[in-house]
């Protein structure tokens, strides 16, 4: 929920609440989201809908229902017809160029400062999101025009792999009563056989996801490296090094369950090692220690792929509210 201030340029944005309930509806059976997962996201959608108007008294007109390109399988009317059955409302749902348009701008800052001097920044940086149901990203590239301001297109690129999508891949080859040791391996075959290949892909069509010199990272997997390896780091723009990535790979493949356990009494701040507990306690509430060990196979093909050595990295704490934060922006304006 956020208000928004203001006119033109001028306005201003607070988030007066966002809260996360994660339902089963990206695990998908032979393609389809389950009557079950769709069900209970209907009721989660409904819960919502009633307490924003309830709690918070915003306007019928002013609520929102939309859908992530995330989100796939072979029947989304019936996600429709369920939301329309809790909310009478019509959802809607984002593809995912429309996604990682409206995410660049809410993700990625417009300038950087050196000295008293600012520049550019979207224009030298990428975004990667990795997801639940797919990984996406993409630049914004700036087109100078006769008169008036510059224009801007997007370069958008995305595979239909995610961390959970990319396990249930796994467990159907290798089975799902398979050990942590089997799992790995099967991870490790089907990133060589598909992920890195379709990223590859992505990469000869357009060169310029090679070349920025700043990544954005956001998506569920990166919020687990920064929260299992630097709980004490709350910024909102926090730096990662390849060196996480590997760090958070290894363990991943050899002690998932350890990784989820992180020790927290070196955190003195009281305030702040409290903080990290109800974190990593969300972390553990979201993914599978095999999904870990498939989100760290979905990192590590994207570094590969698109060159993270040698470029900054920069963890985007809230990119999870930043398509959805540019599509209420829009709706305003």
């Amino acid at each position: 929920m956020l208000r928004i201030t203001g006119e033109d340029e001028a306005y201003t944005v607070k988030i007066i609440n966002a809260e996360i309930i994660n339902t089963t509806l990206v695990q998908t059976k032979e393609g389809k989201f389950t009557a079950e997962a769709i069900r209970e996201t209907g009721q989660v959608v409904q819960r919502f809908f009633l307490r924003m108007q309830q709690e918070f008294r915003v306007p019928v007109g002013h609520i929102h229902i939309v859908g992530s390109s995330g989100l796939i399988g072979d029947n989304p009317q019936d996600i429709i017809d369920e939301v329309k059955r809790k909310t009478g409302y019509n959802m809607t749902f984002l593809d995912l160029d429309s996604e990682v348009q409206l995410s660049i701008a809410g993700t990625i800052p417009k300038r950087y400062r050196v000295g008293q001097t600012w520049y550019d920044n979207r224009g030298i940086s990428l975004l990667v999101d990795i997801g639940s149901g797919n990984t996406k990203g993409g630049y914004q590239l700036m087109r100078q025009v006769a008169v008036g301001r510059p224009e801007y297109d997007f370069v958008t690129w995305g595979i239909p792999k995610g961390t959970v999508t990319f396990t249930n891949d796994v467990n159907k080859a290798v089975g799902e009563t398979a050990d942590y040791q089997a799992f790995a391996r099967k991870s490790q075959a089907l990133s060589s056989e598909t992920l890195r290949s379709m990223i590859r892909t992505e990469v000869s069509r357009k060169p310029g996801l090679f070349n920025r010199k700043k990544i954005y990272l956001s998506g569920g997997i990166i919020w687990a490296i920064e929260t299992l390896l630097h709980p004490e780091d709350r910024r909102s723009f926090t730096p990662v090094t390849t060196d996480d990535i590997s760090n958070f790979y290894n363990r991943a493949i050899s002690d998932p369950e350890g990784l989820l356990n992180p020790d927290l009494s070196t955190i003195r701040d009281p305030n702040v090692r409290q903080e990290a507990e109800r974190e990593v306690e969300s972390v553990r509430n979201t993914f599978t220690p095999k999904n870990l060990i498939a989100g760290a196979e979905l990192i590590k093909a994207a570094a590969t792929e698109l060159s993270f050595p040698g470029k900054r990295l920069i963890f985007a704490r809230f990119g999870h509210l930043a398509w959805i934060l540019s599509y209420v922006r829009l709706q305003v304006e």
